[in-house]
């Protein structure tokens, strides 16, 4: 009886310390997930880059210049310059390659864009430098007071930072959206049909740290 005793103790304390290590290793993963952590931030013009603080300006210039070369690529396209108009305002006519004779397209103006955190770590001082996992081009539609992705999904209302991973995806589509009825973003909208570009463009791209 008394042997049985001592081996119980041991076996007790096991117990608790294997409690204790699987709550230690569920611990990060519970943290990983956490909506509240920011995941981007909406800035609208290149001039903003020298106002913020979570990149540098380089990081910054550099992003929104990846922005622009993807608006080009990307950006929704509306048969109608009347109906691309009442939605973002001053359409203009597709240039370049892409543009079709047999029907011509307008595509909204980039209002914003979108820089998608992939990691952060603290910096001296107590302030938090992010890394960028991608980066989108904006579209503000001014009747909902949105900001839309090239793909109709919306991030948000308002710039600034944004939370959670559905905010900062960055992922964009591998060719335009052609836009023929019920506006750009709607339900009628994502069902519609593709444009003819086979540009493809990455679902994210990474930048390194400005000097």
């Amino acid at each position: 009886m008394t042997t049985n005793a001592h081996d119980s103790a041991p076996r007790g304390k096991r117990s608790r310390n294997l409690k204790l290590v699987l709550m230690a290793v569920a611990a990060p993963a519970v943290l990983a997930g956490c909506d509240d952590d920011p995941s981007g931030k909406i800035l609208l013009s290149r001039e903003e880059c020298a106002v913020q603080t979570e990149i540098s300006r380089e990081e910054c210039e550099k992003a929104y210049g990846q922005a622009l070369v993807e608006h080009e690529k990307v950006a929704p396209r509306f048969e109608s310059q009347q109906e691309c108009n009442q939605q973002f305002g001053a359409c203009t006519p597709l240039q370049g390659q892409q543009a079709n004779a047999s029907q011509p397209y307008y595509i909204p103006p980039m209002t914003g864009f979108l820089l998608g955190y992939a990691a952060s770590q603290l910096m001296s001082g107590g302030n938090r430098y992010y890394h960028i996992g991608g980066v989108s081009p904006l579209y503000r539609d001014y009747q909902g007071g949105r900001y839309l992705k090239p793909d109709g999904k919306q991030i948000s209302t308002h710039s600034g930072t944004v939370y959670g991973r559905k905010a900062g995806d960055t992922a964009l589509p591998a060719r335009a959206v052609t836009v023929s009825r019920a506006g750009f973003g709607s339900s009628a909208a994502a069902r519609g049909g593709f444009g003819r570009s086979s540009s493809s463009s990455s679902s994210s791209r990474s930048f390194g740290r400005g000097g």
